[in-house]
């Protein structure tokens, strides 16, 4: 198993997964896989581009089976720090054929080692009530200072 960041080259099976993921629970009136994924490359494309995303993925023998992604949110400068930032982890995706095995733990703890290596101040997620064991056994716990105002629903 290779755990690694992504390149240009992976984000064509990356836009894939990302509709392999969202579509196992699609609703009815989503847009279709020919619509998606262009615009899912593009943003892909864009991301890797502006050094704020990393793309972490799990490959096995050449094939992608994982993936995490973390964006990195600048803070504004105070009297001690100008470059610290935080993260936001999402779209941690593992294929189904490889899921409780280890994998998807294995890319937290390399995306983590990452994140903490360019001194992020903490990692932030919002999970879905099913992955929440997964990322409390990944140090994760839920927030004590974090308000949210939600403007959307999805």
């Amino acid at each position: 198993m290779i755990y690694r960041l992504a390149g240009e080259a992976d984000l064509p099976t990356l836009a894939q997964m990302r509709w392999d993921f969202r579509s196992e629970f699609k609703p009815p009136d989503a847009m279709s896989e020919v619509e998606f994924l262009p615009g899912c490359l593009d943003f892909l494309r864009q991301s890797l581009a502006s050094g704020m995303w990393a793309f972490w993925i799990a490959e096995d023998e050449g094939q992608i089976i994982a993936h995490a992604f973390l964006q990195i949110v600048p803070k504004m400068p105070d009297l001690y720090h100008f470059e610290r930032g935080f993260g936001y982890v999402t779209n941690v995706y593992t294929r189904p054929e490889y899921r409780n095995k280890g994998v998807g733990a294995q890319l937290m703890e390399h995306l983590q080692a990452w994140a903490l290596e360019r001194s992020l101040e903490f990692l932030i997620l919002w999970p879905s009530k099913r992955a929440v064991p997964f990322y409390i056994r990944a140090g994760y716990h839920p927030a004590e200072r974090v308000m949210e105002r939600r403007l959307q629903e999805d």
